[in-house]
């Protein structure tokens, strides 16, 4: 099924954000009308870890336009353990 899934041009492989339960989910969502399609997986951890790293990574800045022309920043500090409230991603 999964091999079928990933061929189908009714689908496109989505993370997306779910504001009920504050979570991110990654896996096939339906073109025509947005549902998900088989498992979707939590990857709200792995998601965050990757972005900082990529932020951290390519110079730590990040700006992207919404739809009303606001704009979004993203940066990554690194601070000792001490400072801040640690998540720890679970692999």
């Amino acid at each position: 099924m999964g091999i079928k899934m990933q061929n189908n041009k009714n689908l496109e492989y989505r993370v997306d954000y779910t504001p009920l339960g504050g979570r991110l989910f990654a896996g096939f969502v339906r073109r025509d009308n947005g549902k998900w399609e088989g498992n979707r997986h939590e990857v709200t951890e792995q998601a965050l870890l990757a972005v900082g790293k990529k932020l951290l990574s390519e110079g730590n800045g990040m700006q992207m336009q919404l739809p009303d022309g606001r704009v979004i920043r993203l940066s990554a500090v690194i601070s000792d353990s001490d400072e801040a409230e640690v998540h720890v991603a679970q692999f």
